[in-house]
């Protein structure tokens, strides 16, 4: 005689399987900013939810160790490890399995977005930046491939990590930003505290407020983080205060396909100070032209700015 299925079990599977389709909804190219924040409510609704996400992670995680899985999984468990597997066949090919073992965000040239992680960690993206996301029983742990992210860590018992231009940055309960800037990064504490480790073997903890550069061999001075400055991008402003004229250009670059240069090193040194609109390219460029006494010309797909004569 078979055994009944009580209303519990199958709540739990119909959960199990809800979940699956949510997992491999994530993980598809075309998955729009619409399907996260349906995502990202439907996550925020129960515990339950997102403990069922959490688990369905670590099994993406160990689908490279599928040898090593108990011979006789629980029927739930089995159902769900065979949806995935068959949503994988049809997600994923051959050539791009490993790579995708854990989950890639980016965002493109000039978008912003919000994520919200399985743990409940929030993730803000700026423009053209791009993370993976490792989770398992153990670690929780972001590496920021490039771009700039602010992170608003969620309480777990899970340690955090975000790995950044050769550095870790270890959150002990805390929001922070996060900026590769290609030959060094840039942390800057909001709220709580991190400690940053280093190749080197350096280490030091950055507490609200406090903000530094660093690389793999070392790191600069800590310095004061302007809030309204370091969070500015989230609302789509630029604040520059006595910033170089090339340090302008560089984020100008970040933001918009066609770039801008200087014609003269020697204009790199100009400070530029405002807040200006990063979405507005032409805007930037003639407030610039007019502070600093420019000129702007088109040469080859690229804007020049060069001294008024």
């Amino acid at each position: 005689m078979n055994k009944a299925t009580s209303p519990s079990d199958t709540q739990q599977d119909a959960l199990a399987e809800e979940v699956a389709a949510w997992f491999l909804r994530m993980q598809q190219e075309d998955c729009s900013e619409a399907d996260r924040r349906e995502f990202e409510a439907w996550l925020a609704e129960s515990e339950d939810r997102r403990e069922e996400y959490r688990q369905y992670e670590a099994l993406w995680h160990d689908l490279d160790r599928l040898g090593s899985l108990p011979k006789q999984p629980s029927r739930r468990k089995a159902g769900a490890l065979m949806g995935i597997v068959a949503g994988l066949a049809v997600v994923l090919t051959a050539a791009n399995w490993y790579a995708n073992l854990g989950e890639t965000i980016s965002t493109a040239v000039g978008e912003r977005r919000h994520v919200v992680l399985a743990d409940g960690t929030a993730v803000d993206m700026n423009t053209g930046s791009k993370i993976r996301v490792r989770m398992d029983d153990k670690l929780r742990r972001i590496i920021l491939v490039k771009g700039e992210v602010l992170v608003e860590v969620a309480r777990d018992a899970r340690p955090f990590e975000v790995h950044a231009a050769d550095g870790v940055l270890r959150d002990i309960g805390t929001v922070f930003n996060v900026r590769d800037e290609g030959d060094h990064a840039n942390v800057a504490v909001l709220e709580g505290e991190v400690q940053v480790v280093l190749a080197a073997d350096a280490s030091l903890h950055l507490r609200g407020g406090q903000q530094m550069d660093y690389t793999a061999e070392g790191h600069g001075e800590v310095a004061r983080a302007d809030v309204a400055e370091v969070t500015a991008w989230l609302n789509g402003r630029l604040i520059f205060r006595d910033t170089p004229l090339q340090e302008v250009v560089n984020q100008i670059n970040r933001y918009h396909s066609r770039p801008v240069k200087l014609a003269d090193d020697k204009l790199a040194a100009l400070k530029v100070s405002g807040e200006f609109n990063s979405a507005d390219r032409d805007g930037l460029l003639q407030a610039l032209t007019i502070l600093l006494s420019l000129e702007s010309s088109e040469h080859l797909g690229t804007t020049e700015l060069s001294p008024r004569y």
